[in-house]
């Protein structure tokens, strides 16, 4: 069975934005953010744009609020903690810089975290100016945050380096696969996201993807500010598949932390599990 996957854009009433003197008549950041609302089956998946620091760090705020701390390890060095917070992170570039020698290590660009069922997907700050607010370091810092994705080590090493995040506890999801299903028949760190999906979670998470990669992520808009300036949202399938891809990782992620600690370890898996099955 394939993976039935929609996306709506929620179009507001006259988007307002907060235009911040950052290279005047050059670069404009505004506070704007978009909203969307992704099926994955019968699951709803609120999803929030944004390139504005202070949304982007009002959710993140909100995500540790909503779950805060009521118990404490069960020892002083446990894997994860009982209080956890398991977060879906996919970290991407909109496009690719070669140079004389090849392909050069540009920075990311857009980061999509997955907690529950919601995504936030938030469009870095340049490295140089303004810099990464520190409520968004701040939270992947926290020692209660664990971060579920492929390739984490390099993922982890490139933000450090680039923007300054340092990502505590990150999890690999194809060691984690391996570590958690103990199949030496399969080849499991080499499984990308939607073979890891189908052998984790069931035949019935088929994900059917474009055919050709998707240049544009953008889409243009006519802006606030006169016929001279414009708006960019991204587009549905970059949100549609962004969203997807974060919250297969948490997915996959809480039902290994799961199946190798057991549940309490992982209160999210067995409601995202109740419901996948409602959606077969």
């Amino acid at each position: 069975m394939v993976l039935e996957i929609a996306v709506k854009f929620m179009k507001p009433e006259p988007r307002t934005a907060v235009e911040l003197d950052v290279v005047p008549k050059l670069y404009h950041r505004r506070a704007v953010h978009d909203l969307y609302t992704v099926h994955v089956d019968s699951t709803q998946i609120l999803t929030v744009s944004t390139r504005d620091d202070n949304i982007a760090g009002k959710w993140l705020t909100e995500v540790l609020k909503s779950t805060a701390s009521n118990t404490k390890p069960l020892n002083p060095n446990p894997e994860f903690r009982p209080d956890s917070i398991f977060v879906g992170l996919i970290a991407d570039m909109d496009y690719e810089v070669y140079g004389p020698g090849g392909l050069r290590d540009h920075p990311y660009e857009l980061l999509t975290v997955c907690v529950g069922s919601h995504c936030l997907m938030y469009r870095l700050p340049w490295p140089d100016y303004p810099g990464t607010p520190k409520v968004v370091k701040g939270f992947f810092e926290n020692p209660r945050v664990v971060v579920l994705g492929r390739d984490m080590a390099k993922v982890a090493k490139k933000l450090n380096k680039t923007h300054g995040i340092e990502i505590r506890n990150a999890v690999d999801l194809n060691e984690l696969a391996i570590r958690g299903m103990k199949r030496e028949d399969l080849d499991l760190g080499r499984y990308d996201l939607d073979r890891l999906a189908m052998t984790v979670l069931g035949k019935h998470f088929d994900v059917i993807r474009p055919e050709e990669k998707l240049y544009e992520w953008w889409t243009y808009e006519e802006g606030l500010y006169g016929q001279d300036s414009y708006d960019e949202r991204l587009c549905d399938e970059k949100v549609k598949f962004s969203t997807l891809d974060t919250y297969l990782c948490l997915l996959i992620g809480t039902a290994l932390v799961e199946a190798i600690h057991g549940a309490r370890f992982s209160g999210a898996a067995k409601k995202k599990k109740k419901a996948t099955k409602r959606s077969q």
